[in-house]
């Protein structure tokens, strides 16, 4: 048994992509012994004190040589996601590379949190204007350096290496949000950003995630994320996401 094999990963959280997407990327790609612990919607009120900062994403790590004791219980998805990324072999096999997936993740998480932050809260009157902006400013820049240094790195679709990384994961993931957009294509087309296509290839086609995107509990996500995160968002549509299906 390998050490990965070892262990059984409990990842807890509600039943909507956002904060829990990446983590569920990384573990259905890299084929580990994992889980899901959905989080009512309906209960969370009361479920809420018992975690340990009052929010979820939470992973639960098992051992499964010691009758499935719990080693580790980690909150955070930011944490959980590199946690897991450096356990499954997603996060380089330097230190330099480490570094640089680290460099590229966060332009990542910097947008994800322009896109969480303004666009996504934003109300009439606003709201189109609030989306205009991110997409004329935020998503163009974003894509601009990313058509970039993917393209240095080969145009292989990988951000660093020859190698799929949290990086890889966490942007194609991040894809989805963006490409459900219906005027996103402005910027996010094959034609306009073939590098970013080629990553968001790689990662949707793997079969592993492939599997798990065509699952139920990956409709139920689908439904759920535009119902309880984006409602503001009415032409909002993840199935436009789904192009590699």
């Amino acid at each position: 048994m390998s050490g990965t094999e070892q262990y059984l990963y409990e990842l807890h959280y509600f039943p909507i992509h956002a904060l829990g997407a990446t983590s569920r990327a990384i573990l259905s790609t890299a084929g580990a012994n994992w889980k899901e612990r959905i989080q009512p919607f309906e209960t969370w009120k009361e479920d809420k004190p018992s975690t340990p900062f009052g929010s979820l994403p939470i992973l639960i790590v098992y051992d499964t040589l010691s009758n499935d004791a719990v080693i580790r219980e980690l909150p955070e998805a930011d944490v959980i996601e590199r946690y897991l990324a450096k356990e499954l072999g997603f996060l380089g096999s330097t230190k330099d590379e480490e570094l640089q997936i680290s460099i590229f993740l966060s332009q990542t998480i910097t947008i994800h949190n322009v896109w969480v932050f303004r666009v996504v809260p934003a109300l009439e009157p606003v709201r189109e204007t609030v989306l205009r902006t991110f997409l004329d400013v935020s998503l163009k820049n974003w894509v601009q350096n990313c058509e970039k240094y993917l393209a240095a790195n080969g145009s292989n679709g990988h951000f660093v290496g020859e190698k799929t990384s949290l990086a890889d994961i966490k942007t194609a993931v991040l894809l989805d949000m963006f490409l459900a957009v219906d005027v996103s294509e402005e910027y996010l087309s094959e034609s306009k950003s073939l590098e970013l296509w080629k990553l968001k290839r790689l990662i949707d086609t793997h079969p592993r995630y492939t599997e798990y995107r065509k699952s139920e509990q990956f409709k139920v996500q689908d439904e759920m994320t535009k119902k309880k995160v984006v409602s503001n968002l009415k032409t909002f549509d993840l199935s436009r996401a789904h192009v590699f299906a």
